[in-house]
């Protein structure tokens, strides 16, 4: 007896191979500029949905309708009854911030250091005094 995981990942193989095949199918049909813009996002019960990044591409692919659903009828034997287009912008990765690492430039450590020995206080002495060591040459 099959898992119900065996199941389910043969189903999800099962769908992804036919989302893929049908971006092979339509992608060519439209023009190259817009093929990073278009996915294939499901296709189910005669429904096709397709996803655009841009209100401008989904209203170019509106007037691609027929051609897509007569194609896919053709060459793979799938009957599509409508098509819905949604918009989606694309998720952006922000790139991490890198670590800014403060600096400190000479006229500080050299503030610093009349001010360290203008105190009474040993341990605030070295302390500030260790700090304007840290200063860039």
């Amino acid at each position: 007896m099959h898992s119900i995981n065996h199941f389910l990942s043969s189903r999800i193989t099962e769908k992804k191979q036919l989302l893929e095949k049908l971006n092979q199918t339509i992608l060519p049909l439209l023009p190259e500029s817009c093929h990073s813009h278009i996915t294939t996002s499901n296709y189910n019960n005669q429904v096709l949905t397709l996803i655009v990044d841009s209100p401008v591409w989904a209203a170019r692919l509106r007037t691609q309708y027929k051609t897509i659903a007569t194609t896919l009828m053709n060459q793979l034997n799938l009957e599509v009854k409508s098509v819905k287009i949604k918009f989606q912008q694309p998720v952006k990765i922000k790139p991490k911030p890198s670590k800014h690492i403060p600096t400190m430039s000479c006229k500080s450590a050299k503030l610093i250091r009349q001010t360290a020995n203008n105190i009474d206080d040993e341990e605030l002495k070295t302390t500030l005094l260790s700090l304007s060591n840290k200063a860039d040459q």
